[in-house]
């Protein structure tokens, strides 16, 4: 059976000023890839690939009718924006969601170039957008990848400071629980649970953890949200040497927080207004 949602595919940190938070992420220690262009869409991104997923920064380069709600978003800062979705198609994603009352987008196509061994090629993809009336703070839409081999490539999933996935997303809200009726419409009932103030919410894979800003604040001591809001604010990021990784942005003068042993917060200031928290698990 196809299903609508399958888990978590990518993150989007939308970014104002695409040279700079492309140095500042190879300063972190990603392999960043080469600049991609969505002419349809007015953007141009820069992908860090991990082995079964990968998350990019988004930019605008020109001003069109599918980036206006970006660039009004961007008007507040920038930062982690948007979480795709893995599905099974994005015909069978819009289905189910305009059965749950979602509002879905019509799928939209749409590509970019990409150098792969030397050679030109095309990455496709289809998207289901989620307008910002069904957004549970975060902006989700679906990613049917129609050319996977042009993304998910094992050479491109190797970085300098050990990156190996996506842990997880976490979301500020000051009413967590609010959002429980619209993330089981994404998905499925019985999704979420309540962990003390806070929510998690069971993607298929990675989870997505709202807490209240006060819980937040105790959690990620000494940084400062880059919105006064609800928001996306933290991607955690799996490592295979917490220490190596560490290691790597002291030599590459990244300003970093250790609140324990098992976790490298590193701040807005250093990730082009996205919080990265590091772990091995």
């Amino acid at each position: 059976m196809k299903r609508a949602v399958k888990g978590l595919d990518h993150v989007v940190v939308m970014v104002d000023g695409i040279d700079a938070a492309e140095a500042a992420y190879r300063r972190l220690g990603f392999q960043v890839q080469s600049r991609g262009f969505h002419r349809k869409l007015g953007t141009a991104n820069h992908l860090m690939i991990f082995d079964k997923d990968y998350f990019e920064i988004l930019g605008i380069v020109e001003n069109t009718e599918f980036n206006a709600e970006r660039r009004a978003w961007l008007k507040g800062g920038g930062g982690l924006a948007n979480v795709a979705l893995a599905t099974d198609g994005a015909d069978v994603s819009f289905d189910a969601f305009k059965a749950a009352g979602l509002n879905p987008d019509a799928p939209l196509f749409f590509g970019r170039a990409v150098e792969v061994a030397g050679k030109m090629e095309h990455a496709e993809f289809r998207t289901v957008r989620i307008p910002k009336t069904n957004m549970p703070v975060v902006g989700f839409f679906v990613c049917e990848h129609l050319t996977p081999e042009f993304v998910y490539r094992a050479e491109w999933a190797k970085h300098p400071n050990g990156a190996r996935g996506i842990l997880g997303v976490t979301v500020i809200a000051e009413q967590p629980a609010k959002w429980i009726p619209e993330l089981e419409k994404y998905f499925g009932k019985g999704s979420t649970k309540r962990e003390g103030d806070g929510l998690v919410a069971n993607t298929g894979t990675q989870p997505i953890r709202y807490l209240t800003r006060k819980d937040y604040m105790a959690r990620y001591p000494g940084v400062t949200p880059v919105r006064p809001g609800d928001h996306p604010a933290l991607l955690s990021v799996r490592v295979d040497r917490l220490v190596a990784c560490e290691a790597l942005l002291k030599k590459n003068g990244v300003n970093f927080l250790k609140p324990d042993a098992e976790r490298v917060i590193v701040p807005p200031s250093e990730a082009a207004h996205l919080t990265l928290e590091f772990r091995e698990r």
